[in-house]
């Protein structure tokens, strides 16, 4: 059986670089929301989403019978998102406000772990929010996808991204990333893991888009971390 490309959208060679920095995009949860809409399938299907700890796997449960989906119906319940991701998804907000604030001084590229054979219906959907930087979709660790791109743009690099474990490699890749933590839901803010250290967390996009800034611009954040977190 001939298997699924384990990456989809442009070539990191093929990318046009049009200014020194660079600024890298996850999308779920970061550019359109994802748990809350998950949720909400889930709910549809009979099934409840109660988070004890930073996972999904174990946390979902039969609404009917009490018992934990098994990881291959939660990927089941993944796809189906993505297929109906351009009317369950939404936009977060503030993410077009801050793209066009950032595009001006950085290049923009959306880089995404969802399945790749979804990459079309999601640049769709981007496109059709305005939306239009080149886009990943890929399997690889992220680490290794944006030290590629490192090697391209020699300027300030920031990655922004909701699962702590991808900050982690992409500092280990990329040293001189500046790591920021954006999360939209707050369904499982009580349950993060550590951020690495350096990291920052952003309560927001409005927050998150002085961090970039002010990053790229050479000057030392604000704030690293959101109020409480």
């Amino acid at each position: 059986m001939k298997r699924a490309p384990t990456t989809m959208g442009p070539a990191v060679a093929d990318l046009e670089r049009r200014r020194d920095a660079l600024v890298v995009l996850d999308i779920d949860e970061v550019v359109i929301h994802f748990i809350e809409p998950f949720k909400a399938l889930l709910e549809e299907h009979g099934a409840r989403l109660k988070a004890d700890d930073f996972r999904l796997t174990g946390n979902v449960r039969s609404l009917s019978t009490g018992a934990a989906l098994t990881g291959h119906e939660l990927n089941g319940m993944t796809e189906r998102l993505y297929e109906d991701q351009e009317t369950r998804q939404t936009l977060v907000d503030g993410v077009r406000e801050a793209v066009a604030a950032i595009a001006p001084v950085a290049d923009i590229v959306f880089l995404t772990a969802m399945t790749p054979s979804f990459y079309p219906v999601r640049r769709r959907h981007l496109d059709t929010a305005g939306l239009d930087a080149p886009m990943i979709a890929t399997e690889r660790s992220k680490g290794g996808v944006v030290a590629e791109l490192a090697e391209i743009w020699p300027g300030p690099i920031v990655f922004v991204d909701d699962l702590p474990p991808n900050l982690v490699t992409v500092g280990r890749s990329v040293p001189r990333a500046f790591l920021v933590h954006l999360m939209a839901s707050e369904t499982f803010r009580a349950h993060l893991p550590p951020l690495p250290e350096g990291a920052a967390s952003a309560r927001d996009w409005p927050h998150a888009t002085d961090l970039i800034l002010r990053r790229i611009a050479g000057g030392a954040p604000l704030s690293k971390a959101a109020p409480g977190a």
